[in-house]
């Protein structure tokens, strides 16, 4: 039994490394099962067998990193309570954002999430990223405790939004080159969480 669980983790292993090599260097678009399975010295259904298809293969190739970006969320590192809310937004989406601006795949992933296959590994990757709005939402229940969390809910699923058009901007190349001297990712995301913020800001001192 433990050698037939060797095996199939060595499979497994193989699998994710040559699909790792491939999308780096031919693209996530460009890679083909077939490709991964030869690469991977592996039959096809191999392939099926421990991932069902090639989008929950792309997730697991991120997992571990964004597993990480997101245990660092609930931890709270780099966020500093004592400044303003946008600060604390930029401080928990900052890490994210390099992380979807470096990946453009996995960016693509997340971008889709509501349309991705469901899989082991999509199913663990669209939690995480509905956890990432509970963090954004907690945040700002902590600086407006009279928030309800359903109001909380509907301005953190706002700063969702916002962050997505960010690396939409980023990943579009047409976008970038009809607005000249764009700012950077993280400025922009900076930028729009003032706004929003400011706004939330603006609506709650209309209510006392």
């Amino acid at each position: 039994m433990k050698l037939c669980q060797t095996r199939s983790r060595q499979t497994r292993d193989q699998i994710l490394a040559a699909a790792s090599d491939l999308f780096s260097r031919q693209g996530y678009e460009q890679t083909s099962i077939d490709q991964i399975a030869t690469a991977a010295k592996v039959a096809k259904s191999s392939v099926f067998a421990h991932f069902g298809d090639k989008t929950n293969l792309l997730a697991a190739l991120g997992l571990t990193e964004i597993e990480q970006l997101a245990e660092a969320g609930r931890k709270g590192v780099g966020i500093d309570p004592e400044t303003p809310l946008d600060t604390q937004l930029v401080a928990l989406l900052s890490p994210w954002l390099t992380y979807f601006c470096r990946e453009p795949a996995f960016a693509g992933l997340y971008l889709s999430q509501a349309a991705i296959v469901t899989g082991p590994y999509t199913e663990t990757f669209m939690r995480l990223c509905f956890e990432v709005e509970d963090q954004v939402a907690d945040l700002f229940i902590r600086a407006y405790p009279a928030l309800t969390p359903d109001e909380a809910r509907l301005y953190a699923r706002g700063v969702q939004a916002l962050f997505h058009e960010v690396i939409v901007f980023e990943m579009s190349e047409g976008l970038k080159q009809s607005r000249p001297n764009p700012a950077p990712p993280q400025e922009l995301l900076s930028q729009m969480l003032t706004i929003w913020v400011d706004g939330v800001g603006h609506r709650q001192s209309l209510k006392h």
